[in-house]
């Protein structure tokens, strides 16, 4: 897919947010999978706590579900091994 970095950067949250990451992993869309990583790694950027009160709240609260899903394991540097391999395995079958 050809997204802007904007673009990849409001469908994570919305994905985040909406708490429908099991979803877009088995798409493997790997290049969103790896911008919701990202953010819930970094989480709610606290300036956020005084300019959007409420889309603070509900970004830490996504953050903390995402984690109790179990979805702690998947960082950008996991996808990115994911993806290398994958590229590999393809590689090689050619």
């Amino acid at each position: 897919m050809n997204r802007s970095p904007r673009e990849l950067y409001v469908s994570a949250l919305d994905v985040l947010l909406r708490g429908e990451t099991a979803r877009i992993a088995h798409s493997r869309d790997w290049e969103l999978l790896r911008e919701i990583s990202r953010l819930a790694a970094s989480d709610a950027p606290i300036e956020l706590a005084a300019t959007d009160p409420a889309l603070f709240q509900s970004w830490r609260a996504a953050v903390t579900r995402f984690h109790v899903a179990g979805w702690s394991a998947m960082t950008p540097e996991r996808i990115d091994q994911i993806v290398r391999r994958l590229s590999e395995q393809h590689a090689t079958t050619l």
